[in-house]
């Protein structure tokens, strides 16, 4: 037959309080028992020593059935029936402790250390009070205790060390850390610890002693060097962290970092020739990976360097790196910049529509697109493709908008181009981007499909945005003229472009013509006759100048 529950918590009770009472007694032991539960050996106790380990039973009971607030009032009772009781001190700390009580709880401890200051549970319930109220230097000094209680268990002066830290005392913390070391020699858990108190108590020359003593008893570690190095750069040691560096190098020539180490060591001394070599050299390790790759040339080139002076260098470890990598997509964006900075745009293109089958949904990745494949001339129905998908994604961009547009325009395609730019001249131009060559385009547009009124002012606001652009200045004074319109505001901006390029025969013929249709074939004559010397096979000159000639 099972025992009852009830049955079972009283012998839990039975043999708690069986420990307990031998502190009841006023006894201390010289080697603290194990646990909390052990039994202790048979002796003859008091009617009064019997009454006290009955009432602990009751509150045990009263305890563990979960009736806490009676328990509490039991243990209180005892206590003060019985004030050498320490086990009864101890229980009331935890159900005080449990509740949040932290004052109430240390005072309690308290009395049960100070009856035996040899039991490891009231000095590690002590402990943990302490740690609760925000007792550090006590804590350290209970915690210290029981180091001395337990000199031989290595947790113990971890946990001091911990605590003597927490203090404020880190040549306190460092000491026990010491009592470990001299247990069982240099370890690096230990020494590293050691040498992150001194750095945070200001005595770099000790930490690094701490690294050196650890290198020293593991020699065959190369990375203690390799941690001195940058202890010593850190410093701005240099000569000295290039010694370990080499220490590093010799014991391990395929380190795949070493010479990463030795980069930042040259770029540091001044020497960026020889820090461009050594991250080459690092580059050409197969043990990095691309990200890792991708990511030192980020952080080890500034943006001057990354895209200035250094670009050659830069460009050259990005190649390497991608040749390697696993996972194209992901950097392509990265190399798609580079190749683009260099004006490979074909080459760029390629991996922008490889970044943009991962992710479609960054409109600057599709602008660069366009941007790539509108100098191709032979993709120009991929960058229409492109420009009509990244229209419908994000419809209020305007370059998606001309770009479709400019391509039906080449193709005579005037009334489809102009629905395009007309929707991107109502959506606006944010920032004044593309609204010239928009209005430029439109302008072209509207004249070729007969549409002159708007034409005129498409072009007014193209030369208020371009005043310099000659071509399209020869264009509308050409068009003027065609027209019969405004001539002489049509002389004036034709004679601009024949100024600024006074060898340009477009320009030459369109001066000619606008004097011819002012009546003013002589001063006409010269600057037709030197259009036909400098594009003698154009038939459309030469009809002008038979038009002008007496």
């Amino acid at each position: 037959m099972a025992k009852s529950a009830h049955h079972i918590s009283l012998l839990l009770a039975l043999t708690l309080a069986a420990a307990l009472a031998y502190s009841c007694a006023g006894r201390k032991a010289a080697t603290p028992a194990p646990s909390r539960y052990q039994r202790q050996p048979i002796k003859e106790v008091s009617e009064e020593q019997l009454k006290t380990d009955s009432r602990l039973i009751d509150a045990l009971s009263l305890q563990e059935s979960g009736r806490a607030e009676e328990a509490l009032q039991a243990y209180a009772d005892l206590a003060h029936d019985v004030p050498q009781c320490g086990a009864a001190w101890y229980e009331m700390s935890r159900l005080l402790l449990q509740r949040g009580w932290t004052d109430s709880a240390m005072a309690c401890i308290a009395r049960a250390t100070a009856i035996d200051d040899s039991n490891l549970w009231y000095l590690r319930k002590q402990a943990e009070v302490q740690a609760r109220r925000g007792d550090a230097n006590g804590q350290a000094a209970t915690l210290q205790r029981i180091a001395d209680l337990q000199p031989n268990v290595l947790e113990n002066h971890y946990d001091l060390s911990n605590a003597r830290l927490a203090a404020g005392d880190l040549p306190g913390a460092v000491e026990a850390l010491n009592r470990v070391e001299r247990m069982i020699g240099v370890t690096e858990p230990v020494s590293l610890q050691k040498q992150r108190l001194w750095t945070a108590a200001g005595k770099p020359d000790k930490a690094e002693k701490e690294i050196e003593a650890l290198a020293e008893a593991l020699p065959g570690e190369k990375r203690y060097n390799a941690i001195l190095a940058e202890l010593n750069m850190g410093r701005k040691r240099y000569a000295k962290a290039k010694t370990y560096y080499d220490r590093v190098l010799a014991a391990d020539p395929d380190d795949e970092y070493i010479h990463i180490q030795l980069a930042e060591y040259y770029k540091a001394v001044g020497k960026p020739a020889e820090a461009d070599a050594e991250m080459e050299r690092a580059f050409a390790n197969p043990k990095l990976d691309c990200g890792t790759k991708v990511q030192l040339l980020a952080s080890f080139y500034s943006s001057e360097e990354y895209y200035g002076d250094r670009s050659a260098t830069t460009f050259r470890l990005l190649e390497t790196a991608m040749a390697g990598c696993k996972d194209s997509a992901e950097y392509a964006l990265l190399y798609a910049d580079a190749l683009m900075r260099q004006n490979r745009y074909s080459e760029a293109a390629r991996w922008l529509e490889l970044a943009l089958q991962r992710d479609s949904s960054r409109y600057e990745v599709w602008e660069g697109l366009l941007i790539c494949l509108s100098t191709d001339e032979e993709r120009e129905a991929d960058m229409t493709a492109a420009a009509a998908r990244a229209e419908r994604l994000f419809p209020m961009h305007t370059l998606p908008l001309y770009l479709q547009a400019l391509a039906a325009a080449r193709h005579e395609g005037y009334a489809e181009a102009l629905e395009k730019l007309e929707k991107a001249a109502k959506w606006g131009f944010s920032k004044g981007y593309l609204e010239a060559e928009t209005n430029g385009l439109m302008a072209e547009c509207y004249y070729r499909t007969g549409a002159y009124d708007k034409a005129w002012r498409c072009f007014d606001r193209y030369l208020e945005l371009r005043p310099d652009d000659w071509g399209t200045l020869n264009n509308y004074a050409y068009y003027l003229a065609e027209q019969g319109l405004e001539l002489e505001k049509a002389l004036a901006m034709s004679r601009r472009t024949i100024e600024a390029e006074p060898d340009n025969a477009n320009s030459l013929d369109t001066y000619a013509w606008l004097l011819h249709l002012l009546g003013r074939d002589r001063e006409a004559l010269p600057y037709m006759k030197k259009a036909v010397q400098l594009d003698p096979k154009s038939e459309t000159l030469k009809e002008h100048l038979k038009a002008i000639q007496p």
